[in-house]
Parts: C-alpha cells; structure tokens; sequence
C-alpha cells in the first residue's frame, strides 16, 4: 500500500513538474541563498547564510553543499573558472577556493558582530578583483588574488553591485540611487547623477551586455511601478526608461539580462517579471513557490537560474511562462483569431483573448502607431483552444497601439487604446 501511494506521489510529482516553467531544485539547505554564479550551463555556485555555499556541476539536477568553516552570512560570490572562486560577506568576510570549492582559504574573517560587510565581489581574473565593503562605502582591489588590498572611500555607506568591463572601466550601484563610476581600475570614483521623480530608491543589482546596462529600483512611489534605469554607454549617461509593475509595498532585489532584450527581475513575496524588449516593458512570470528573489544567473535568453529564501532554487529551460494565461478546451475554436481584448480603452491593464483552431508556433506581440514593437508576450509553440493574456501598458503613453498575433500563414491586428 505504502509502495502504492509512492508511486502515485510520484507520477503526481512528475506531471507538475512536467507542466512547470519555473522548476525548484534541491539545494539540500534551508538557509536564505543571496547570489548565484555559474561559469557554464552545468557548473555554479550559491552562497548564503550560515556559511552556505552549495555547487553543481549537471545543472542544478544535484547540488552538494560545500564546507567553507564559517558560520557567518555570505552576500556574494564569483566564480572565475572551474578552480577560482571568491565568496564574501558579513564581518569582514572574505574567502577563497582553488579547488573549486572543495576547501576554502579565509581572507578575512573578522570576528562575528563585529566590523563591517562586504556585500559584493567582482574578478576579472583569478588575481584581479574588487569588493563592496560597507561603513565608508569602501572598494577594495586585490591584483594578486587576496594577498594584498588597496582601498578607497566612494562616500556611500552601501555600495550593493559592482561591474568591470575590463581592468580600467566599472560601475556601482548602491542604496539612495547611487551610481558611481571608473575608468582608472577602480583608484577614483565620479558620481553619475540618474532622472528621478520624487524619491531616489536604493538599487542592489546591475547588469551589463556589452556598453549597456539595467538597474532597478528597490522600491519607488507608490502605486507606479519600479524605475529601471538603462546606460548604452557603460554607465555614462542613464535614462529612466520604463516600470516595473510591481506590487505596491514590496520590493526588487535583483536584475539580470542575458542578452540586449531579454531580462528577469524578482524580489520579495517571489515575483519574478521578464523583458523581452530590453526593459521597455515588464510582464509578470509563472512561479511554482514563494520566497524573495535575491539574485539570477542565465547562460542565455532561455535557460537559468534564481536563488532566495528559503535556500530555494528554481531552474528555467524555456525562459518562464506570463501570469494570465489561461486555456479552455471546452470546444476547439474554428479559425485563429482575437476574439476579445477587454477592457478597450484602458489604464493600464487589458486582457487578450485569443483562440487556437489547431496546434501552432504562435507570436502575439504589442506595437505603437509608428509599427514599432513595444512589448512580446507570447513566442511559443501552443495547442489548439481558447487563450488569454494579460497587457499591462504602465509605462506607456496614451495613445493607440496594435496588438497583433502572427503565424506561419495567418496575421491578425486589432487596436487599443491606452488612456491615462
């Protein structure tokens, strides 16, 4: 009987996981994981409380916990190829691994409660790196992998994320808005003032391809979303350029774009939203459990990973699936169309109904009057029935656009009308 009901459990398991976009792995801890790295699509690392640092080395299929020594919260951690990893955190916190993590060397490890945090690190070889420490808003450069440290004051208390794009040009962004640059290896700092509107919120993630660059607001003006912020010349210049339309009181911990148009973003209560338009527009994902969203690693626009709460870690292989979508197969529609888009006008979110007369590689996009694409929110292969979706135009203008769905042989538009 017992043997029974397993195999039940079993195949039960297998079909949700089978139907799931956002799949949880077995981290084998419960401890809060804070960052993840990978250096391919089979090997990485997360760290978190307690000293935790798991590894895998098949894609999250197994993950091996790590014995580092310590007992102290990890903030971040870089690995630089299959040997060299650095992990830092709380307490003057900083250690390393040249065996790829089977035992680590400790750095620093000043004495708990005592002493400052390094929130972040960033290598650009196993000898070249920086750290994030806070109290004085400290960088830290080694250039002989942690025998020695050179520092410098930035005048920010929580510096958060740290970038380089070679041995001269970086980025940081920090608590209040803070974005501050370098172009001497990290020896000089300027700040780089961002386009705000009431309130300057604290930005904990970067992310960079190539020159350009997205941040997001932790948190933001009630009601409007959170601010992204994007650079195409490394960090020069910013533009606000849309919002997240996040829940009101709750909060972006993290930003990560695998390519020029694709990105995630998470925070707490487990949201996770996805670009697939460079940050212009922002639709909420699919997830199969909560806990917060602390930090995403993805080895291209379709496959990667996200670590938070609860030592939980979810997987992806087909880039997620949008909140809204819904299918009824009560009978099998006669055409392709879109039947209903409801409201029309709206402010800022509508629904989309469309319906499927047979299995098909389907692509319903949202376009200005000008024909420019402002938003993808469907690009997949679905079965034949009766859909819809939700579009939310937060920030967006008021004026006229175009949803459109696109097959092989079949285009259909149809307007609507944003008005705010």
């Amino acid at each position: 009987m017992i043997k029974l009901i397993y195999i039940i459990f079993a195949i039960s398991l297998f079909h949700q996981l089978a139907g799931a976009q956002w799949v949880q792995q077995i981290s084998g801890v419960s401890t809060s994981l804070l960052d993840i790295d990978f250096i391919n699509e089979n090997t990485g690392w997360a760290c978190g409380d307690n000293g935790v640092v798991v590894k895998t080395t098949n894609g999250g299929i197994n993950w091996v916990q790590q014995n580092t020594g310590l007992f102290k919260r990890l903030e971040g951690i870089d690995a630089v190829d299959a040997n060299t990893i650095y992990s830092v955190g709380w307490f003057q916190t900083i250690i390393k691994s040249t065996n790829g993590g089977n035992d680590w060397i400790i750095i620093r490890n000043g004495p708990s409660g005592v002493g400052s945090t390094f929130f972040k690190c960033f290598f650009l070889n196993t000898n070249t790196g920086w750290m994030l420490r806070s109290g004085g808003g400290y960088v830290l450069k080694t250039t002989n992998g942690g025998i020695s440290f050179d520092s410098v004051i930035t005048n920010n208390s929580f510096n958060r994320d740290i970038y380089f794009k070679d041995a001269n040009t970086g980025v940081i962004c920090g608590d209040v808005a803070w974005i501050i640059r370098s172009t001497d290896g990290g020896a000089s700092w300027v700040q780089i003032p961002l386009p705000l509107l009431t309130s300057a919120p604290n930005l904990y993630r970067i992310s960079f391809v190539g020159n350009t660059g997205w941040t997001i607001g932790e948190g933001g003006e009630s009601g409007l979303g959170r601010m992204v912020f994007r650079t195409t010349d490394f960090g020069i210049t910013w533009d606000s350029i849309s919002r997240v339309p996040y829940p009101n009181n709750e909060l972006i911990y993290s930003v990560f774009f695998a390519n020029q148009n694709t990105g995630y973003c998470g925070g707490t209560f487990g949201h996770i939203f996805k670009s697939t338009n460079g940050g212009f527009n922002w639709i909420q994902q699919n997830v199969p459990i909560n806990g917060f969203r602390n930090d995403f690693w993805f080895a291209n626009d379709s496959t990667g990973w996200v670590v938070g709460g609860g030592g939980y870690i979810l997987r992806t292989t087909n880039g997620g699936t949008y909140v809204g979508i819904s299918n009824s197969l009560n009978t099998i529609p006669i055409r392709h169309t879109i039947s209903k888009i409801y409201p029309n006008p709206f402010n800022p979110e509508t629904t989309i109904q469309f319906e499927l007369a047979f299995d098909d590689d389907i692509k319903i996009t949202v376009f200005d009057i000008l024909g420019k694409e402002v938003s993808e929110l469907i690009y997949k292969k679905m079965k034949a029935g009766r859909y819809e979706i939700k579009f939310n135009g937060i920030s967006l203008s008021s004026g006229i656009y175009v949803c459109r769905l696109v097959s092989k042989n079949i285009i259909i538009s149809k307007p609507i009308v944003l008005l705010k």
